[in-house]
């Protein structure tokens, strides 16, 4: 788990440093309302969706 959390921070300066945050949280988002949509399909229960206003 420690190593997963040490790539998504990687990865979170990473983004930042390029400039492409809005982009990568638009992916994001999007890919959460794909899951959603798709849990509501089957028998997963009810998936959470989380706050689009975060502030870093």
């Amino acid at each position: 788990m420690d190593k997963l959390i040490a790539i998504a921070a990687t990865l979170a300066v990473l983004t930042v440093e390029s400039g492409q945050l809005p982009k990568v949280l638009h992916k994001l988002h999007v890919a959460q309302l794909h899951l959603i949509k798709d849990s509501q399909s089957s028998s997963w229960g009810r998936a959470m969706l989380l706050p689009s206003d975060l502030k870093l």
